[in-house]
């Protein structure tokens, strides 16, 4: 009986550590979508915040405190790749890793978005373990990048 609770155990933590479990702001002008991203998150223990517009995610940045951001490339007003130059020059969120995610291909616009570090593009199209193998890369690299 012991062995069995150690792999009851084992695979409930295994389970656990494949989990989410993160804060993430969710920035996108279609409330579809954002409730979509919300819903799939939450399964995976995370928490989130949705931001239809890249203002909303400036004010939500310090009430929320994510840990990852998944944004759109068109947004009403401020674009997401300027919401990116503008945390990546930063201090304070220099550092927050930063999920790209857009229907269209902007491709040639997102390349030196990317190059500021801590950012991935993906089209929203994606497969979803995909999107969750990146997000995952992206806090972990984060993480380690704190420790250096």
């Amino acid at each position: 009986m012991e062995g069995l609770t150690a792999r009851v155990l084992y695979v409930i933590t295994q389970m656990d550590a494949e989990r989410l479990q993160e804060r993430v702001l969710i920035v996108d002008d279609d409330p579809s979508f954002r409730t979509y991203l919300d819903l799939r998150l939450q399964r995976e223990s995370a928490s989130t915040y949705q931001a239809p517009s890249a203002e909303e995610a400036l004010e939500a940045l310090e009430a929320f405190g994510p840990t990852v951001m998944i944004v759109d490339v068109v947004l009403p007003g401020m674009t997401g790749l300027d919401l990116v130059r503008q945390l990546r020059g930063d201090g304070v969120h220099r550092r927050l890793p930063i999920l790209i995610l857009t229907g269209a291909d902007h491709s040639a616009e997102v390349g030196d978005v990317v190059g500021l570090g801590l950012a991935w593009y993906l089209r929203k199209d994606a497969a979803w373990p995909l999107v969750q193998r990146t997000l995952r890369n992206l806090t972990a690299r984060a993480r380690e990048a704190t420790l250096v």
